[in-house]
């Protein structure tokens, strides 16, 4: 089939744009994708606090349950505690009392209630069982006020026993109770004893024992307690105190 020129020329113009068209289309460059912008650094830390907000808010409040547990827990224990110390201080003051009882039944000594309050004792001469006869004083107080007497000595006032022993002592209410028998006071021959036994004296320390013990070897022998007035280690109310327990015999 012979085609007519005019064919010919529109059937190469055909060809040569489906050609331009293809190149176009192989050889375009093609569009590149639109990628988010990236979050501000601002943002970020914005959110990254939020999340650390609520991670501590969840903490904080698993941490205050636990302790409320815990305290609750720790406040039972401690109630049963206090309940079984009560119950086992209640059965031994119980137990003591008894075996008081028996011990005081077993030796024949008899029970001895209160008396009236305005029995009078002798401070020097009175046992234990007769200083619990005054209300006020138990049998540790009149055991403590024993025992002192036995280290000076014996008392030379009962003012003594609020100065130096038990000074909750009410001098209005306790100490006219007690008179004083200064005769039967236990006196330290300065002129024979050694320093060690003049400082075990409450009155009396070690300095002052070895300076009045220096003091009568120089002088071979002390005559009085003017004697000891030159000594810088007593004070006026340290030589007060301790004249009536020294003799100078």
């Amino acid at each position: 089939m012979i085609l007519a020129k005019e064919q010919r020329i529109g059937i190469g113009i055909l060809l040569g744009i489906a050609m331009v068209a293809w190149f176009a289309v192989a050889f375009w460059p093609a569009d590149e994708p639109v990628l988010p912008a990236p979050p501000s650094p601002k943002r970020s830390w914005e959110q990254r606090k939020d999340s650390i907000r609520r991670a501590d808010s969840i903490r904080y409040a698993q941490w205050a349950a636990e302790r409320e547990q815990r305290y609750d827990s720790f406040r039972i224990a401690d109630s049963l505690r206090r309940i079984e110390l009560k119950q086992a201080l209640k059965q031994r003051r119980d137990s003591m009392r008894r075996a008081d009882s028996i011990w005081r039944d077993s030796i024949g000594i008899p029970f001895i209630p209160r008396v009236k309050k305005d029995t009078i004792l002798d401070l020097n001469h009175c046992d234990t069982a007769e200083l619990q006869l005054i209300r006020g004083i138990g049998r540790y107080t009149a055991v403590q006020i024993v025992q002192y007497r036995e280290r000076l000595g014996g008392f030379y006032s009962a003012e003594q026993l609020t100065d130096e022993v038990f000074g909750n002592l009410s001098l209005d209410t306790l100490l006219h109770h007690f008179i004083v028998d200064t005769t039967a006071i236990r006196t330290i021959p300065v002129n024979t004893a050694s320093a060690e036994r003049m400082q075990r004296h409450p009155y009396i320390r070690y300095s002052q024992a070895k300076a009045i013990y220096a003091l009568r070897r120089k002088k071979v022998r002390l005559r009085s307690m003017d004697d000891l007035r030159s000594l810088p280690e007593l004070s006026e109310e340290e030589y007060r105190k301790i004249a009536p327990y020294l003799s100078f015999e």
